[in-house]
């Protein structure tokens, strides 16, 4: 989203540099003010297509997302949470219906914030006529909303990646990949339960049957990998860590056109399972790579990265006032984090590194006493 943002900027602002001379009404601080305001207003308006679209396709509220500010489905009642993603500003997120012979509704539920998003633009140009007849200024503002409407709803419809898939990847992915449209169900449907409280270990095994027929082209599709890191997520909370390593490595090695997201959450848990496992030195450094260091900055509000940071800095730097900060920080997050499931399971996972520390402190102890 955020590349999205770059490009409605410099296709507006080159127009407000031609618009702006010949109105001579705002200056361009106020034109980009007013830019700004459009592509929030925007996000709004797309996300709550995708909501409304969903609503008609069958499928359940979970949750919606506006930059950091997240709303979220829990017991019948709206409650507000905090959640970040990097490089994207919104999200609405719903719990697809059960397949029918395989299959879903899934075209309107993607296309419905792009189709919100043009509704909109024309709305907004209507206004533009009905008003410029009436003012002779301002109202060159419905046109810049309109443009900006119209911008994003072009560059989600086109089945792109920019930095994350499009609507138009998903729609264009979903209706000539079977194995993708089953990729996209789950990932839905796993969302949801883990916002409910339900682990990825309680997630059933015929979900992920259709990932061990997959074929060299599927890894180079994104749903495809998300339900695959899912599969991944699920072997780490039923502490499979030796399958759950196999199956990230051969991730790394083998599946193409990986978003750095993607990359970077495997990367993560990786490290965590070095530092829960053989916790060798030149392992760690080699995994915990600078920008490792950017991206665990930049998801520091996760349940996970700081369960990471956890095991580090109790397994790896055994420094107890760092542990207590981070302790203290986890507690503070699970207070606004929306998704339950993954909340227990890294309070389990603390607990894990609790008893590992002390188990490797009993053998040093041994060690030491039997060399003396």
């Amino acid at each position: 989203m955020q590349i999205v943002g770059f490009i409605i900027g410099g296709i507006c602002g080159a127009l407000m540099v031609i618009i702006l001379p010949s109105i001579g009404l705002l200056n361009l601080l106020a034109g980009i003010i007013l830019l700004v305001i459009g592509f929030v207003l925007h996000i709004f308006i797309h996300e709550a297509g995708h909501f409304v679209a969903g609503k008609i396709s069958g499928y359940d509220f979970v949750s919606i997302r506006f930059f950091s500010l997240m709303f979220v489905m829990k017991d019948s009642k709206l409650t507000r949470k905090k959640y970040n993603i990097a490089g994207t500003a919104g999200q609405c997120l719903m719990s697809p219906p059960e397949p029918v012979n395989g299959k879903f509704p899934f075209i309107l539920y993607n296309l419905g914030g792009v189709l919100m998003n043009f509704i909109f633009s024309a709305l907004f140009l209507a206004l533009y006529f009905i008003f410029s007849t009436l003012f002779t200024s301002g109202s060159w503002i419905f046109i810049l909303f309109a443009i900006v409407g119209a911008a994003m709803g072009l560059l989600n419809i086109l089945p792109i990646n920019l930095g994350f898939p499009t609507d138009g990847y998903n729609v264009l992915t979903l209706g000539k990949n079977k194995i993708a449209s089953s990729a996209f169900w789950l990932i839905l449907y796993i969302n949801a339960m883990i916002t409910k409280g339900v682990r990825h270990r309680d997630i059933p095994t015929e979900h992920f049957y259709f990932l061990d027929s997959l074929n060299l082209s599927d890894n180079k599709n994104l749903l495809v990998i998300s339900a695959e890191i899912n599969r991944f997520e699920r072997l780490v909370d039923r502490h499979d860590f030796k399958e759950a390593k196999v199956l990230a490595e051969r991730l790394l090695h083998t599946a193409n056109k990986m978003l750095d997201i993607q990359k970077n959450e495997l990367l993560c848990e990786l490290l965590f399972l070095e530092l829960i496992g053989e916790c060798r030195k030149e392992e760690i450094d080699r995994l915990y790579t600078e920008d490792i260091k950017k991206y665990i900055k930049a998801t520091s509000t996760y349940s996970a990265r700081q369960r990471l940071m956890y095991a580090y800095s109790k397994l790896f730097l055994n420094d107890d006032t760092e542990v207590a900060k981070i302790l203290e920080k986890f507690n503070k997050t699970c207070l606004s984090y929306p998704f339950d499931g993954e909340i227990a399971r890294d309070r389990e996972m603390i607990n894990l590194i609790e008893n590992l520390a002390e188990k490797r402190s009993l053998n040093d102890k041994t060690q030491t006493n039997a060399s003396v």
